[in-house]
């Protein structure tokens, strides 16, 4: 088994996908999917959190964003402030910025990460109707599933809401991303535990190659270094849930682009009830990567659509359904008996 060592070793690069080492992160003994556990130790180092505080004009824009009330008037202010946000702070400030959100500590790489740069721009608005769900489907022992964490905005929002007993199962194949995912954990006071899988999520495969994607950095002369092109594993979402020991799933959330609707359908087919989940988030960015009608499947299988939001989009579980489907693993086909 690979464990996890990236997030534990300082970096000596100045490149911003250095990453600080991460408190209270010790590998974990669990056979198939490499992971690591982190749980808060109670003399939690800080990090030198608030070293990356903007000032000046930077702070004035971030101070003017979390002023906006969360109504109508507040929504649309933030739609025409958030664009300026998020390009103008970078640019005037710099590639790291510590800034605390909903309650919750992120050390934010905003020239080349574009769901950090995302959190600048009122992240309490474009996601509070999810994380109310979220949280109402979370009692304090609850399990939440998060594939393709990124840097962990609702890893943190979730592991922040439940209490020791919670679970959180964080899953981030991108080592660059899931470095700065571990020290975002390590800037908090967190009483769940949290695992972190290497992990990626889809057919049993061992040599997969993620795919960079379009880098689009504020700033040409930014000077950020890109990773190189990673090999990763691949397994099954529920492979992955019962390698981590997980008796039972809350809430399920998809940040994954490609392959999401795939992802979640396999796991559903092939779940007993109590690994269903009774809350389903999907990220509505990675819906034109899917091959599949997920609301009208999902509908198979149980669940209705109970909202969205700019980001979001929610599906509820309904936990006396039985859609009759059968999934084929071998070619990834959706069969309705």
């Amino acid at each position: 088994m690979t464990v996890l060592t990236a997030a534990l070793l300082p970096e000596s690069s100045a490149s911003p996908w250095a990453a600080l080492p991460a408190c209270g992160v010790t590998s974990g003994a669990i056979a198939g999917p490499s992971v690591m556990e982190h749980r808060t130790q109670p003399a939690q180092a800080d990090h030198g959190f608030g070293h990356h505080r903007p000032v000046g004009l930077p702070a004035l824009l971030l101070a003017l964003s979390a002023a906006l009330p969360a109504n109508g008037l507040g929504r649309v202010a933030g739609r025409l402030l958030g664009p300026v946000v998020r390009t103008m702070v970078p640019l005037l400030y710099g590639s790291i910025i510590d800034v605390t959100v909903d309650g919750t500590r992120r050390r934010l790489h905003v020239r080349d990460h574009a769901d950090d740069r995302r959190v600048l721009a009122l992240p309490r608005h474009t996601a509070a109707q999810a994380r109310a769900r979220m949280a109402a489907a979370l009692p304090l022992d609850g399990v939440f599933v998060d594939v393709g964490a990124g840097t962990g905005l609702h890893t943190l929002a979730a592991a922040r809401h439940l209490g020791p007993r919670g679970r959180v199962l964080a899953v981030e194949p991108n080592a660059a991303t899931r470095d700065r995912l571990a020290v975002n954990l390590s800037l908090n006071t967190l009483a769940a535990s949290v695992t972190l899988v290497e992990d990626a999520v889809g057919p049993a495969c061992d040599g997969l190659v993620l795919a960079a994607g379009k880098r689009k950095p504020v700033a040409a002369s930014s000077g950020w270094d890109a990773p190189p092109p990673a090999l990763v594993r691949a397994r099954p979402l529920l492979d992955l849930v019962r390698a981590a020991g997980l008796g039972r799933l809350d809430v399920l959330r998809l940040g994954m682009k490609a392959g999401a609707d795939l992802a979640v359908i396999s796991f559903l087919q092939a779940a007993p009830p109590a690994l269903r989940p009774r809350l389903i988030l999907a990220d509505r960015c990675g819906a034109r990567g899917w091959g599949t009608d997920l609301a009208a499947t999902l509908a198979l299988h149980g669940y209705r659509a109970c909202g969205d939001t700019p980001d979001t989009l929610l599906f509820q579980g309904d936990a006396e359904s039985d859609s009759g489907a059968l999934w084929e693993p071998d070619d990834w086909s959706l069969v309705a008996s």
